[in-house]
């Protein structure tokens, strides 16, 4: 399963200790125990941070702790005394690599998703580790929103990544229809206005696959949904923002009277938000919006006339 896989890179050139299972099990306890201590001694809240997920309660390492990889040390900044050698994977996989976990996917995206840019806002990753040169099994670390900074880890799939697609997604346009029909309408007739889609691009509630390709062989999917819209009228005013897509007379209620005759360009502005899921796992909301200018609808606004009628 290719979200599963260890992504790992090596130092051919590292000198290598050999390691007995029983040193390998004081060099794990040491790391873990160096991570437990900086948590205990934490006294800010920009060393080390906390979420909590389907498991309870979690720790997990700092762009600082992480840092210390690269110096030799492990994530409580004692000193390995032997080369290491890294690895990450996303949290993502149940306990048997070839049986996925969607409540899994949720904790990698959920993992890191509230947090401040000091922080992380990546997706959660596992880190692992063992001795460089070493065949032996790869032993848990900790977990990390910095998986991109892990010594010799390969790029990783970050909330970042996922935001940007998010932004490149072809967006359906929503174009204004109005009544009167044929967009021609007199001064102080209310109009009304209602949203109707393109079928190009992906509207509201659609999926958008992207390809695994661009999202390091995970299988990620968005959906858009709309946050608001903005009806511009064309005459300097506006409505919203409204989640209300409109509708006709006499129960539609977004109407707009215009006070002048004229020609006016009128359109309504889309701000999506969206949802994303990894390998078939739980939608989670994207944090972040965008905003699609509507093509234009040109209303005629005539002046009425009095007529007598004999």
């Amino acid at each position: 399963m290719v979200g599963a896989r260890v992504v790992r890179s090596e130092d051919p050139g590292t000198t290598v200790t050999p390691f007995t299972r029983a040193s390998w099990s004081v060099l794990t306890s040491i790391f873990l125990l160096g991570f437990a201590s900086s948590v205990a001694s934490a006294d800010d809240s920009t060393d080390l941070f906390a979420s909590i997920g389907k498991d309870g309660p979690a720790v997990h390492a700092s762009e600082t702790q992480v840092g210390n990889l690269g110096q030799g040390k492990d994530l409580g900044g004692n000193a390995f005394g032997v080369p290491m050698v890294f690895s990450v994977r996303i949290a993502c996989q149940a306990a048997d690599p070839g049986d996925p976990d969607p409540s899994a996917c949720q904790k990698a995206a959920l993992g890191c998703l509230t947090n401040g840019v000091q922080v992380g806002i990546g997706l959660l990753y596992e880190i692992y580790a063992r001795p460089a040169g070493s065949s032996g099994a790869w032993q848990y670390v900790g977990s990390t929103c910095f998986a991109d900074q892990v010594p010799g880890a390969s790029p990783t799939l970050s909330m970042g990544r996922i935001i940007d697609a998010f932004h490149l997604t072809p967006w359906a346009t929503a174009t204004v229809l109005t009544q009167p029909e044929g967009n021609t309408t007199l001064v102080n007739l209310p109009v009304y206005a209602r949203i109707s889609w393109s079928v190009q691009g992906y509207q509201p509630g659609e999926i958008d696959t992207l390809d695994p390709a661009s999202m390091f062989g995970l299988t990620v999917q968005i959906r858009p949904k709309v946050d608001h819209y903005t009806y511009v009228w064309g005459d300097g005013t506006t409505t919203g923002p409204s989640r209300s897509d409109g509708g006709v007379w006499p129960t539609g209620d977004i109407t707009h009277s215009y006070p002048s005759p004229g020609t006016y360009q009128a359109r309504v502005d889309t701000t999506f938000t969206g949802d994303f899921r990894i390998n078939g796992g739980p939608w989670t909301q994207i944090p972040d919006t965008v905003t699609i200018t509507g093509p234009t609808t040109t209303i005629t606004v005539h002046a009425a006339k009095a007529v007598l009628v004999g």
